[in-house]
């Protein structure tokens, strides 16, 4: 028969044990250079970000990440999508693809190979091996996605 006592340290061990074994997403720190770390930068800031659901552009390599953003003074909630430009996913720099597939988008955030209708005003950024879009009309969320990210390349 098991007393309290060893029953006690074997949901201890399984705990210590279960916990060890799951995969703990690393932050990458500092400013941002990718889809991990505008995640982390935005979480700094004091903003909810919760992953919604995988977004695809025909017009974008890699696939994204729709977000929900939330907190940190927002009046509602904003979805937004993060593109992380992988050396690895993509056989390629990412920093010369994201370059590649920013220069695919006009000026007045419309793809260069056709026409979207968007639900909202598109915002464009990129900061090395990440590309973000907004289509919304939040003056805050524009300000916070440029400081992080330096002004738009793209959008109205």
């Amino acid at each position: 028969m098991i007393t309290r006592l060893e029953l006690l340290t074997l949901s201890l061990l399984v705990l210590v044990v279960t916990s060890a074994c799951r995969e703990i997403p690393q932050s990458h720190g500092g400013p941002v250079r990718d889809h991990v770390s505008f995640v982390d930068n935005l979480r700094a800031k004091g903003y909810g970000v919760d992953p919604v659901a995988d977004v695809q552009r025909p017009f974008l390599r890699p696939r994204g990440t729709l977000l929900r953003i939330s907190g940190a003074g927002l009046g509602a909630p904003v979805q937004l999508e993060s593109y992380n430009y992988d050396d690895r996913d993509l056989g390629m720099d990412g920093r010369v693809a994201a370059e590649q597939d920013a220069a695919g988008v006009g000026p007045d955030g419309q793809p260069r190979s056709g026409a979207v209708a968007w639900p909202a005003s598109p915002h464009f950024f990129r900061k090395e091996r990440v590309l973000v879009l907004y289509p919304g009309d939040d003056p805050s969320v524009v300000a916070v996605l440029t400081d992080l990210l330096g002004p738009q390349f793209a959008g109205t």
